[in-house]
């Protein structure tokens, strides 16, 4: 499977763009994110990063496939995820543009806890390597967007509470690390203390 692809089966219904109050909050975070490079597109063309945000009863709205390439998003870059399955590996959207590939990864994480509201996925090497080498939680060397990082996802979170530790590097997937929160804004700030963290040393 080629990277920067959606691997998961899912039930894309084109609709209407989005309404920008779906995703103004998210569209602001990764504007920030794009200026640091934590979102972005590889020297290859492929678009990294994504983030997205749970709306009421279990849905939420996400960045669509391969737009890391672009600085701004509108409505026709954003999509809904109404319904997702990670034991199926099976998910369901709507709007202008399919979700992006790791759609089903922040899933599975919004269903660790209720209480999760946003979850977002940067690409940096330096942060990267520094979770791997200092004692962060980490997957094991498995394919993003597989049903193994699901696995791995519900593994790392089976015996501690996802809030008290909402962050992971992908050890598989080179350069991904996700951090969550109770919030968008909450979700930011614990990405923005990893990079003091790391800074530090």
């Amino acid at each position: 499977m080629i990277d920067g692809v959606i691997k998961y089966n899912f039930d894309f219904q084109p609709s209407e763009p989005l309404s920008e109050l779906l995703f103004v909050d998210i569209e602001s975070v990764r504007k920030r994110l794009f200026t640091l490079n934590l979102i972005g597109v590889t020297d290859e063309g492929i678009g990294f990063g994504n983030i997205s945000q749970r709306l009421k009863e279990g849905a939420f709205v996400i960045t669509g496939t391969q737009t890391g390439h672009l600085e701004n998003l509108d409505a026709s870059h954003y999509a809904l995820i109404e319904a997702y399955n990670d034991k199926a590996f099976y998910l369901k959207s709507s709007g202008a543009i399919k979700p992006s590939s790791e759609a089903l990864t922040h899933g599975t994480i919004y269903n660790l806890s209720t209480e999760i509201g946003a979850v977002i996925h940067i690409h940096s090497k330096a942060i990267w390597k520094f979770m791997l080498n200092g004692g962060y939680l980490r997957t094991k060397d498995v394919a993003y967007g597989s049903t193994e990082m699901i696995d791995e996802v519900n593994r790392l979170f089976s015996k501690i509470k996802p809030l008290s530790n909402p962050e992971f590097a992908m050890a598989g997937h080179e350069d991904g690390v996700i951090v969550f929160d109770k919030t968008l804004v909450e979700a930011e700030l614990t990405l923005y203390r990893i990079l003091r963290e790391m800074c530090s040393f």
